[in-house]
């Protein structure tokens, strides 16, 4: 089923330049089109022929892909499997009956949404403890934050899905690390990741892009070069928050700088079988065997026989997955050439 949330797909390298400041306009449009979350007994809930959701006080609402694995794990289904071959009627009749067979409470995260046939998008079903926080909220702190490291906010890339929103913002300027043949030009940055329908933590990093190849990665540093990670409880953004980024970020150009030194040291190091390496790494880091195919393509792209080459045969490849799949790919390099 289409995926009707995929709202921003941003890249530095391929469009006009952006900054935070026109990410924050985006997000607050988006904000703007937000119901009041409610909070709500399944047993209230319709499942609608046309495989909408009926809200009592609201009206259909179509479910994201997102959402729909959501409700499939409150009822007890695997979707796509349950319903192969079953007709909408059969589908809203057997949701709609193991919804009524359920008080639990849940929280209801909406947006209208006038380019559809419908009141709005089911976006996420969470828990009534669950803490969203808004993404023109943290992006405007970030802008405080980094305001003395970096005032020209540039942004390498940003994505929103139905599941997070991603985005990275350029610190400094790109440098070179090495020699010729060696890592080339990188450019430090700060990737923030929220979710405010329950897929992930909101987590801030340190992130390299290397310039040649687009490829990108979390700081290859202990925790993934990770500055801040909290889940979305009360107190999410407390009081302290601004303070805590500041005096992290005041050290982010000299991490960024033996992030980078990491990398380069990672080019000495000699892979004697780098297929038989790259399995390994998928193996050690829980990543789906269907990758092993993409990666050994992007290792055929820049074939070098060490870590570091390894390590960008990852990231190259993380480009042609979702934000969120990516993302997993890249902290897996970052985790490798932690080891070398």
């Amino acid at each position: 089923m289409e995926n009707i949330e995929n709202i921003e797909n941003y890249n530095a390298f391929a469009h006009p330049v952006r900054t935070l400041h026109d990410l924050i306009w985006k997000f607050q449009d988006l904000e703007s089109q937000e119901n009041d979350d409610t909070v709500i007994e399944l047993n209230k809930l319709r499942v609608l022929d046309n495989a909408k959701v009926q809200i009592p006080g609201l009206g259909e609402y179509e479910m994201t892909d997102w959402s729909r694995k959501q409700m499939s794990l409150l009822v007890g289904i695997k979707y796509d499997r349950w319903f192969n071959n079953a007709s909408p009627a059969d589908q809203s009749a057997e949701l709609t009956r193991r919804f009524a067979r359920s008080n639990e409470l849940v929280r209801l995260r909406t947006r209208k949404n006038d380019h559809l046939s419908t009141d709005g998008i089911l976006r996420g079903f969470v828990s009534p403890k669950y803490t969203p926080v808004k993404d023109s909220q943290i992006a405007r702190l970030m802008l405080m934050a980094l305001r003395n490291v970096d005032p020209d906010m540039r942004l390498i890339r940003a994505n929103i899905t139905d599941r997070t929103v991603s985005y990275v913002i350029g610190v400094g300027h790109p440098y070179l690390i090495g020699g010729p043949g060696d890592v080339g030009d990188v450019w430090g940055g700060i990737l923030v990741r929220n979710s405010d329908v329950g897929y992930a933590s909101l987590k801030i990093s340190l992130y390299l892009t290397r310039l040649i190849c687009r490829n990108g990665m979390t700081a290859p540093l202990p925790n993934s070069g990770t500055l801040f990670c909290r889940k979305h409880t009360k107190g999410i953004l407390d009081d302290n928050l601004l303070q805590l980024l500041g005096e992290k970020l005041v050290e982010v150009p000299g991490q960024l700088r033996q992030s980078g030194q990491i990398m380069l040291n990672a080019s000495s190091v000699q892979i004697a079988n780098p297929e038989e390496e790259i399995a390994r790494i998928l193996d050690n880091s829980n990543l789906p065997k269907r990758l092993l195919t993409p990666v050994l393509a992007a290792y055929a792209i820049e074939p070098r026989p060490n870590a570091f080459g390894v390590s960008s045969a990852f990231t190259r490849a993380a480009q042609g997955f979702s934000s969120e799949e990516r993302l997993e790919i890249e902290n897996a390099a970052s985790a490798y050439l932690q080891t070398h």
